[in-house]
């Protein structure tokens, strides 16, 4: 006699717990280190606008990307295309190596590295059209160190030496979740959480005997909620061409920012130690969109925009200027698939990328640029619940000109997907 049953992998769902746990516990310390960048010290640092996921070999090109294997957090409205009662986890790292170039680069310092970990996610169908996936990401980083000297206040001769140190980062855990309507809407929200801490360090030598002036120390710690929208139109164009439209929005939000500020004199004199009451950090609008088309379910062209409103912030100070930012991107992917028990399956992938784009920060009137290229490789095994991707980029940033530094950097990027059924709704013999 038969009758239904449920039935759930208990053991390797611990795994998943525990293996989570783990990397929550480790990732907010690995995720704070970084490469030295001087374009890191205003605001909340350099924003990371990684995804470390299947899109970083496309030159994280996906506002309209779906898999239904891969979570790709690039839009929350992408998680309705997981296959049904799916549960995946993925895990990203990357390599960075940076060489620096310009006439302020110190010749003992041309170059910096790390390794670091990048994303956690964990995602799941949990219903027939709702997808949903938690995660922990890297927001932003602060990283830099260098001298100017700098005239006294209230004399006009009197030379010492500015040293200025920042280092810290911003991370986000996220909730997200889609719906899908009609097979071929998807609406998404990503609500994430932002937290962080930024340790900045401000000291005036004596330009002779190298004598410690004063120095200030500002511990800076952000959090509060930053919510994305999302939105991907999907369908078929023909027999042979698919199609995807999505877009994703970010209304303004205002970190708040708890600051504990220590100033200290000669030999080391105590002359201030406060808490600043909460002040706030502002983050600006921000948009994108993007268009994907597949042929044959084999060859797939992407394209996209992303905008963020820091124009409207009207900063301007020395010579820095925070003004509107933009990013293009564009890429290319080949999938290698075969049938397997009546089921088209995918065995690999082949992805290349490119992209361009203009900071947030502006300085002496020169824009930041950034552009380069990725390549990527991904292999999907037949014989394990194991999918992995090796992502290779370069991409060169900022400029020599007015003394200024450029930055040229290759990174590599390895992910892990872990996917299993969750549970089935077969019948059990006894």
């Amino acid at each position: 006699m038969s009758r239904p049953n449920h039935h759930i992998d208990f053991p390797r769902i611990h795994v998943l717990i525990i293996m989570a746990g783990i990397l929550v516990l480790s990732s907010v310390r690995t995720m704070a280190q970084g490469n030295f960048s001087p374009y890191s010290q205003l605001g909340v640092g350099d924003l990371d606008d990684g995804y470390y996921n299947r899109t970083t070999g496309l030159a994280n090109t996906g506002q309209a990307y779906r898999s239904n294997r891969f979570l790709i957090n690039n839009n929350p409205a992408s998680f309705s295309a997981l296959t049904d009662q799916y549960l995946v986890m993925e895990l990203g790292i990357r390599g960075s190596i940076i060489n620096y170039y310009g006439q302020p680069v110190d010749p003992s310092s041309t170059q910096s590295g790390d390794i670091t970990f990048r994303r956690l996610s964990i995602g799941i169908k949990a219903a027939r059209h709702w997808g949903t996936s938690i995660g922990l990401v890297p927001f932003s980083t602060q990283n830099y160190e260098f001298n100017v000297p700098t005239i006294l206040t209230a004399t006009t001769t009197q030379i010492a030496n500015g040293f200025y140190q920042g280092h810290g980062s911003v991370n986000k855990v996220y909730w997200a979740n889609a719906y899908e309507f009609f097979h071929h809407l998807s609406l998404g929200v990503d609500a994430g959480y932002l937290f962080g801490q930024l340790n900045q360090k401000e000291i005036l030598q004596n330009s002779i005997a190298g004598a410690t002036l004063v120095s200030t120390t500002n511990n800076i710690n952000l959090s509060n909620l930053y919510m994305t929208y999302g939105l991907q139109l999907y369908g078929n164009l023909g027999k042979k061409w698919q199609y995807s439209l999505g877009g994703t929005f970010s209304p303004r939000t205002d970190l708040f920012a708890e600051t504990r500020r220590t100033v200290l004199g000669p030999d080391s004199i105590t002359l201030a130690d406060e808490t600043l009451s909460r002040s706030y950090q502002p983050m600006p609008l921000a948009y994108g969109f993007g268009v994907a088309l597949t042929k044959d379910q084999k060859y797939t062209f992407l394209a996209d925009y992303k905008y963020q409103d820091w124009g409207s912030l009207n900063y301007v100070n020395k010579g820095y200027a925070l003004v509107n930012s933009q990013r293009a991107s564009a890429g290319f992917e080949v999938s290698k698939k075969k049938v397997v028990f009546n089921t088209k399956v995918e065995l690999s992938y082949l992805q290349a990328g490119v992209y361009y784009g203009t900071s947030y920060l502006q300085v002496y009137g020169q824009p930041i640029r950034d552009m380069g290229v990725t390549a990527g490789f991904g292999v999907n095994s037949l014989k394990s619940p194991l999918a992995y991707s090796i992502v290779l980029q370069y991409g060169e940033r900022g400029t020599q000109a007015v003394n200024l530094v450029q930055e040229r950097y290759v990174n590599i990027t390895f992910a892990i997907n872990f996917g299993n059924i969750l549970y089935t709704k077969g019948r059990k013999y006894d």
